[in-house]
Parts: structure tokens; sequence; C-alpha cells
């Protein structure tokens, strides 16, 4: 069997395309035999059909260890935002340029130029060294002596965790289907909680925050142990295209919404709920702290449900239409009640309505184009990771000017219109710009499984 997935021949096996549900060709270990090979195609159906990649114990570990270990960094500096501020003399606003701008600012960077970086160097290699930028990145904040070397690092970390959000799901996709994606979003969103809980934990122990960047670091580049590196996964892109027909596409619009409710809106909430439940809701702030780790922890969990689900036969329709429900209806408890009897199933309701669509969202996403999947990935991820530049702000102004519950109340309105608008994900891909030469729904391999030993 050849290795690398090409144009589909008349009686071979269809082309892999990473769109949803589109046929996968059963994949071969490195080395793998002609028994395997027979074993492998005997996965089809006879309805010829072929099953959904098996997600094996190792790839699973990788998208684990990939996914949790670069979203670390994402929630390490928070318990240590008043260390930073004494130890460099800074002010609060300048630990937020570092912890927040410019890590957003690396990671759109980073969603950007993945779909290209894969490309030219293959997918495992661009992994494997968006792994190594965290763990750098990381590193330079544990040794940094100055305000400016703090800044670099924190950059490189976010400029890694954006490629691997953008190229990470397909990776995940092409070797474990559904479950793998769910997996790696799950992943994703049990680091921040992770990176949250450590730090928490390293700071009430009196430990130096630099151990935190070390054990953050670390974390980073644990995927390298276990990513495939006997392996590879190529993108053959054909050179872009689909921004051009994105803006002209109503499907796309509507399924940035809902991108937009679903990574823009968890991260603002994220932002300002502890201080929202400690100031205005006289909530302790150890609890709070911890509701806001349940938060993402629950998400974790909730998005590796939602493809378990889906797999399970629940519709798209039910888990990115009105699963988004569940968050709004927490958020708006939350703006009028912020007793702990009221927030804490709240927060779980938030954290189901957040998460549960996920993994079909994704894979929506990557039907839009299969040609070239991880673009319309990028792009919907980068929209959702820029939007919070500019939104938390101005939450945070309408708390500090005692209009918290308005403003908690407006984003739920927000969420439940966004999943109303994609009760019907899309299914098709989307048509190329015109005179662009290209077809959104052509037969050209995107992306394949080379089985080099």
């Amino acid at each position: 069997m050849a290795g690398h997935l090409r144009r589909a021949q008349p009686g071979s096996l269809p082309v892999h395309r990473v769109c949803g549900r589109c046929p996968d060709e059963p994949r071969l270990e490195p080395g793998a035999g002609r028994a395997q090979g027979r074993q492998a195609q005997a996965q089809v159906s006879e309805s010829g059909e072929p099953a959904e990649p098996a997600l094996s114990r190792r790839d699973a570990t990788a998208i684990l260890l990939l996914a949790a270990g670069s979203a670390w960094g994402a929630g390490n500096i928070a318990p240590i935002v008043p260390d930073l501020a004494s130890a460099f003399d800074l002010s609060l606003a300048s630990v937020g340029l570092i912890s927040g701008t410019l890590f957003f600012i690396g990671t759109i960077a980073g969603e950007a130029g993945g779909p290209k970086l894969a490309e030219r160097i293959r997918v495992i290699r661009s992994l494997r060294l968006s792994a190594v930028l965290v763990g750098a990145g990381c590193l330079v904040l544990a040794a940094a002596p100055g305000f400016w070397a703090l800044a670099s690092g924190r950059v490189l970390a976010g400029l890694g965790l954006g490629v691997i959000a953008a190229v990470g799901p397909v990776f995940a996709r092409t070797v474990g289907g559904i479950k793998g994606v769910g997996l790696f979003g799950g992943a994703f969103q049990g680091g921040i909680a992770l990176g949250l809980g450590a730090g928490s934990v390293l700071a009430d122990a009196g430990i130096d925050w630099r151990v935190g960047f070390l054990v953050s670091a670390a974390a980073g580049l644990s995927a390298l142990t276990v990513l495939p590196a006997d392996r590879r996964i190529e993108l053959e892109l054909t050179g872009g295209g689909f921004l051009a027909a994105a803006v002209r596409s109503a499907a796309v619009w509507r399924l940035a919404l809902l991108f937009v409710a679903m990574f823009a809106a968890p991260l603002t909430i994220g932002a300002w709920l502890v201080h929202f439940l400690s100031v205005q809701g006289g909530m302790q702030l150890a609890v709070a702290g911890l509701l806001g780790f349940l938060l993402f922890a629950a998400s974790g969990l909730f998005r590796f449900g939602g493809a378990r689900l889906n797999d399970a036969g629940i519709p798209d329709a039910v888990l990115a239409g009105v699963m988004p429900l569940l968050a709004s209806a927490g958020i708006v408890a939350i703006a009028f009640d912020q007793s702990l009897a009221v927030a804490l199933p709240a927060v779980i309701l938030i954290a189901a309505g957040f998460a549960l669509p996920y993994a079909v969202m994704i894979l929506a996403a990557q039907r839009l184009w299969p040609r070239e999947p991880t673009e319309p990935v990028a792009l919907m991820s980068l929209v959702g990771s820029a939007i919070p530049i500019a939104v938390i702000p101005v939450f945070g102004a309408a708390l500090s000017d005692g209009n918290g519950d308005a403003a908690f109340v407006a984003m739920a309105i927000f969420i439940a219109l966004a999943g109303f608008a994609n009760v019907r994900l899309p299914r098709k891909p989307i048509p190329a710009a015109p005179g662009s030469g290209r077809l959104g729904q052509g037969p050209a391999a995107t992306v394949g499984l080379d089985n080099a030993t």
C-alpha cells in the first residue's frame, strides 16, 4: 500500500480529506506488513463506507500531551501576577500586557502561519517545532531578567500554541476521527485548568515563581516523547484561496458566529469570572478561584464528551444548535445571583454549553475547504482568539461601571443566537471565489499518512 494518500484511482480506496464524515483510508503503523494491510482494508464496511480511524493509544497520548502541554502556558501567569509585578517593579497593566495582549498576538500569528508551516515542513514536524517553541518560551520566562525577556518568552509560547491550535485538530482528525478531535479539544481546556491549578498550588506553597515556568516548559515539551517522528502526515496544499471564498459564503459567516461564541466568550468569561464573583458577589477569593478552575477543567471533559455523544448518534443540530443554550442559562444565572449555591451549577452549565459543540464545529470547519482543512480551522480559531483582545477590556469597563449583570446578559443572548444560527452546520465545501481557478470541493488529496519506517 502506498504510504502517502494520493488522488484516488479507479478501484482504489477513496481519498482521505479530513472533512467530517469523509472517507478515510485505513492507517498502518510504521513497518506494517501485507497481513495488517488486509486487516485494515477489512475495516471498510460492506456498504463501501470506511470506518472512522481507530485512535491508537500512542496517538491518543500524543494528542493529549500536545494539546494540554501547549495550553498549560495559557493559565500559568494568572496565579503569579503579584509576584511578577513585585519582582520586576511592574504595574498590573504591564503584567496584563505580557500575560494577555502579547500572548494573544503570538497566538494569532501562529494560527495565521500554521497551515503554511504544515505545508512546508509537514504536519508532524510543524507540531514538534511548535512544542519546542512553547517549551523555549517558558524557559525564557523562567530565566527572564527583565520586562523584554518576559515579553519575548510570552510571544514565543503564544506562537507555538497558535500553530498547535490550527494544525492540531487536523492531526487529531486524521489519526483518530471525531474522538481524536474531541480529545484534542478536551485536553486543550484541561491544560489551561492545570496551568491555573499548578500555578496556584506553587504560589500558595511559597515556591519561587520561576519554578512554575520550568514546570510549564516540561509540559510544553512533553509531546516530543510520543509524537510519531517515524511517520509523516503531509498536507498537499494548493496555494490558499479559502479567505477569498469565505467572505462570499453565508455558511462561513454563520459558523464564524459559533466559533466566536465558543472561543471568545469563554476567554472573556474566564478573565472576569473570579473578579465578578468575589467583588460584586462577595464570594471568598479562594472559592471564586476554584470555580474559575472548574470552568476550564469541566470544559475539557465536556469537549471530549461532545465528540463521544456525536459518535454515539447525537445529531449536530443538538450539539451545535441547542447545547449553547446551557451556557446562556448559566451566564444569566450568575448575572443575577453570585451565591455559591447558584454559581456552582451555573459554571457547570457554562462549561457544558461552551464545550459540547467543539468537535462538530471543528469538523464542520474542515468540511468547508477539504483541499486545505487547516485554513478554515486556522481562520475561525484566529477570529475567536483575536476578539477577546478588544472585548475583555470593554467587559472590564462594564464591570467597573456597575453594569456587570447587563454585560453578562448581553453575552448570553449572543451565545444563544450563535447556536440558533448553526442548527444546521455546513455539510458541503464552499465554492471557490470567481476567477480563482480552484474548486473548493475538488478531488485533490489534502492530508495523508506516510507510513515510512
